[in-house]
């Protein structure tokens, strides 16, 4: 009997640990055709944060937008988030981070795309997914992107539901 206490007070001290680890941090990927297949899994859009070498304010929003509770919470329940570099002409070279493909690259960063998981528009009109260009506050943020998981519901929500 002891042995089967211990066995479920080391489990629920696992469980509880695994789920703040989850809590603490974005689970970013760095693969963006892995990042689509999950995204159609989990019926979720993607949340793609594009990044530059160069970008003196994307390493400010990882540290201050990225690290905000609200906004780990929301995007890891939310959306498959997803970080590339958008750097031309060259191997990722930020650490953590994968490639962009060319097709997604921007003049701009730091960016944000939220998008369908097949790419898709996010947007009824026009011929862009939704971007979101700058450096912005967990406040704000967050309006972005109750705005995306609303119209990825009215859009595309029923097509990957299960």
């Amino acid at each position: 009997m002891k042995y089967l206490i211990l066995i479920l007070i080391f489990s629920i001290s696992f469980i509880n640990a695994t789920t703040k680890n989850n809590t603490d941090k974005i689970i970013w990927q760095d693969n963006l055709n892995d990042s689509k297949e999950l995204a159609k899994k989990f019926n979720k859009p993607l949340f793609i944060f594009m990044e530059s070498r160069r970008c003196y304010y994307c390493p400010i929003m990882k540290e201050k937008t990225f690290t905000d509770k609200g906004i780990i919470k929301t995007i890891n329940d939310n959306f498959i988030p997803v970080i590339l570099d958008n750097s031309t002409g060259s191997e990722s070279d930020v650490e953590n981070t994968g490639h962009a493909p060319e097709r997604l690259t921007l003049s701009l960063t730091p960016a944000i795309y939220i998008m369908g998981p097949d790419e898709e528009k996010l947007l009824r009109k026009g011929t862009k997914h939704m971007i979101i260009y700058g450096m912005w506050s967990a406040k704000d943020l967050k309006v972005w992107l109750f705005n995306g998981k609303k119209k990825f519901k009215k859009l595309y929500g029923e097509k990957y539901a299960k």
